[in-house]
């Protein structure tokens, strides 16, 4: 069955509210298995290489990734170049959400996926929140992170 792996960070809840819709979203396709893995907990890069696709979400941190998810994307590239992860051919997808700095880590975590070898075949999903609002993300970007899942699901099932 074809596996889809949802890594994903956050600081403030936010991410993780989007994180759990796009699984929500790949989930309603049938017949694909759908893991969701936090940066920072302790999880072997091998679930990335058995996954036929991979999507990546983060919180702005001062224009970028957190440092969590720069660790794992460190490693993606360090297993990759050693020959122990197969990651071309695998599709994507990246989402992210932001407050003040801008929603630039989308664009990043765009750019790292391609020199990764993995064909990002989705909008992003960006999301702005204030920093001091308890549920800043509103439904209608959360259907956006259920349709950036489902497409992801679609693409590797096959059913689009």
């Amino acid at each position: 069955m074809p596996r889809i792996t949802v890594v994903y960070d956050s600081r403030g809840g936010f991410t993780e509210k989007m994180a759990k819709a796009v699984v929500e979203g790949a989930k309603n396709v049938k017949n694909v298995e759908v893991e969701l893995l936090k940066a920072g907990t302790p999880f072997s890069v091998s679930k990335l290489d058995v996954a036929d696709g991979i999507i990546l979400g983060s919180p702005t941190i001062y224009g970028s990734v957190t440092q969590e998810m720069r660790n794992i994307l460190t490693s993606l590239r360090e297993h990759k170049e050693a020959g122990r992860l197969k990651l071309k051919g695998k599709v994507g997808g990246v989402f992210g959400s932001y407050g003040w700095d801008g929603g630039w880590v989308t664009d990043k975590l765009d750019s790292d996926m391609n020199d990764l070898g993995i064909k990002v075949v989705a909008p992003a999903v960006s999301a702005v929140h204030e920093q001091y609002d308890t549920s800043p993300i509103d439904e209608k970007t959360l259907q956006k992170c259920r349709n950036l899942g489902k497409v992801i699901a679609e693409k590797v099932t096959g059913k689009t």
